[in-house]
């Protein structure tokens, strides 16, 4: 996931603003300009084999939406929220989903405070 607006963005904005929201008793942080939608109650159209795990895929149009632990365990059960995340990689985007059980109020930081909480993850 990049983290980073294009420069010609960013230099809009003195701040980011942080998505908050918790899934299995952990608190997961994602910058605002990575969310691409909330959705409440999902369900999963089928499930795939990725690695061994049976993941959730959720249909959003053209595109197949996995959702994936950010802890990288087994989903038992469907979350009350998927946080579906942009992937863009070059010329290539995609989509994939966070769980979440609830969410909490988001936040602004500074760039460089950003990066400082990174680095220390």
């Amino acid at each position: 996931m990049d983290l980073l607006l294009p420069e010609s963005v960013r230099s809009l904005f003195e701040k980011i603003k942080v998505n908050r929201f918790w899934w299995d008793g952990v608190q997961v942080n994602i910058p605002m300009h990575c969310v691409y939608a909330v959705i409440p109650n999902p369900v999963a159209d089928h499930y795939t084999d990725i690695s061994g795990f049976n993941v959730p895929i959720l249909v959003l149009g053209n595109y197949n939406v996995p959702i994936w632990d950010p802890m990288h365990k087994k989903i038992e059960k469907m979350p009350k929220y998927a946080i579906v995340l942009i992937h863009q990689e070059g010329q290539k985007f995609g989509l994939y989903a966070y769980p979440s059980d609830c969410l909490d109020e988001s936040f602004e930081l500074s760039y460089d405070e950003w990066f400082k909480r990174q680095k220390l993850l």
